[in-house]
């Protein structure tokens, strides 16, 4: 044999040998990728055992919440039906007083509506009642809330320091939010029927909390039944009584306890306090 046919021969056994390999490296890929597939399979049925899992536990809060959304809405319904029974078990304690004071008027003197009849009118039906004491703790407190201007509270006559006080509020308010006054002192005032007790809110209270800082004329009437009232501030020194009618930038109306006199005075002074509603 010559040197030609033994390289064929070499090439041929050579190229057999290398198919080998390669046959055999394809079949550990195939192999490989096989496990590969088999590991993806078992992750995605181990997710999906999660996810049920999580389903599971959604629809039980899901669940839970639809029940507490139900208990929520019949608590709803209970305290709207509750509060319709209150509301007319006040409507017609309201109607029982009305025509309780109809055919029996409350008179001069009279503990009614939380304090003392100071006034009554030519009906018999409405008047005016005074709170049973001072507000102001005998202490006094001013008229303005730490700034003088014109509020516009001049009304005078019956009635009208219920709407003074509340311009007084409104126009005196934002000069010191966290500041007291005459006016907010009154407005503030609330009590029970005898007149002592404050409110609370407990079911079936009758509070009473329309109280106002009285105008010029309305402390004027207040003066005239003093002794009948009782409680009141009468000496020289401290007899001042604020009313809520408005003199001007800088005054207020007062009354003076001691004597009939009606001065005026600095609004940064401190005098007391009596408050009245209206029936």
């Amino acid at each position: 044999m010559n040197r030609h046919y033994l390289n064929i021969k070499y090439a041929a056994i050579m190229g057999a040998f290398l198919l080998l390999i390669a046959v055999g490296l394809s079949s550990n890929a195939f192999a490989k990728d096989q496990v590969t597939q088999a590991e993806l399979d078992a992750a995605v049925a181990a997710q999906a055992t999660v996810d049920a899992g999580q389903n599971t536990t959604i629809n039980t809060q899901q669940s839970t919440i639809e029940t507490l959304q139900n208990s929520v809405t019949s608590l709803n319904n209970a305290n709207t039906a509750q509060q319709a029974a209150l509301d007319k078990a006040q409507a017609d304690i309201n109607a029982l007083r009305a025509l309780i004071q109809k055919y029996h008027p409350p008179k001069v003197g009279d503990h009614y509506g939380g304090g003392v009849v100071f006034y009554v009118d030519e009906t018999g039906q409405h008047g005016l009642i005074a709170s049973l004491s001072d507000l102001d703790d005998g202490s006094g407190i001013q008229w303005y809330n730490g700034v003088n201007k014109v509020t516009g509270a001049t009304g005078d006559g019956i009635g009208a320091g219920a709407s003074n006080t509340t311009i007084i509020v409104v126009a005196q308010i934002s000069d010191n939010p966290n500041g007291n006054f005459a006016a907010k002192l009154a407005a503030d005032f609330s009590v029970q029927e005898d007149g002592v007790t404050p409110c609370t809110g407990a079911v079936g209270e009758i509070c009473y909390g329309d109280w106002y800082l009285p105008s010029k004329y309305e402390l004027n009437l207040l003066y005239q039944q003093r002794d009948v009232v009782g409680g009141f501030t009468t000496d020289a020194r401290d007899g001042f009584y604020w009313s809520s009618t408005e003199q001007s930038i800088e005054h207020a109306w007062l009354h003076y306890f001691y004597i009939l006199d009606q001065p005026y005075g600095t609004k940064n002074n401190t005098f007391k306090v009596r408050a009245i509603r209206a029936f």
